[in-house]
């Protein structure tokens, strides 16, 4: 399973960051970024929520 991040469209909302805090965050630069070393299929339902629910529809889950 990996994440994907469109930075251009990502508007920094932050809602991925505040859903799954373990998994991204919003850098300096006001883009949203994975800091989870590895995902894995415990992470599964906190990815899709972050994906389905981001407003910017940035966010891609692969696999």
């Amino acid at each position: 399973m990996e994440v994907r991040i469109d930075t251009a469209a990502c508007a920094g909302h932050g809602v991925c960051e505040a859903l799954a805090p373990h998994i991204f965050e919003v850098d300096d630069e006001g883009k949203a970024q994975v800091v989870a070393q590895t995902l894995d299929e415990a992470d599964r339902v906190d990815v899709e929520n972050a994906v389905n629910q981001c407003p910017e529809q940035a966010l891609r889950l692969i696999g």
